[in-house]
């Protein structure tokens, strides 16, 4: 698990950095954040703590492509059609 923590001692401050920081997280679609969790803290300030993953990637399938005008096709379609025999 990955996580982001905001840690300050200007509790004023933290809130402003988070009022900008989680919209921007959760916009991006490649992250998937958690609800932001407050820890305790005992000289006053902020702390917080963000878990953050990335999205689950879509399946991608890659297929190789040989260009028409390839030598290794030419040298394929050179070739005599295959006989029964093995």
């Amino acid at each position: 698990m990955v996580q982001l923590r905001v840690m300050t001692d200007d509790a004023a401050l933290g809130e402003e950095v988070l009022a900008v920081l989680v919209p921007l997280l959760r916009a991006c679609t490649a992250l998937r954040v958690g609800e932001p969790t407050r820890l305790t803290h005992r000289g006053g300030g902020l702390r917080v703590v963000l878990d953050v993953q990335p999205a689950d990637p879509s399946p991608v399938r890659v297929e190789r492509v040989t260009p028409p005008d390839s030598p290794r096709r030419r040298a394929r379609a050179a070739l005599p059609p295959r006989t029964g025999r093995t």
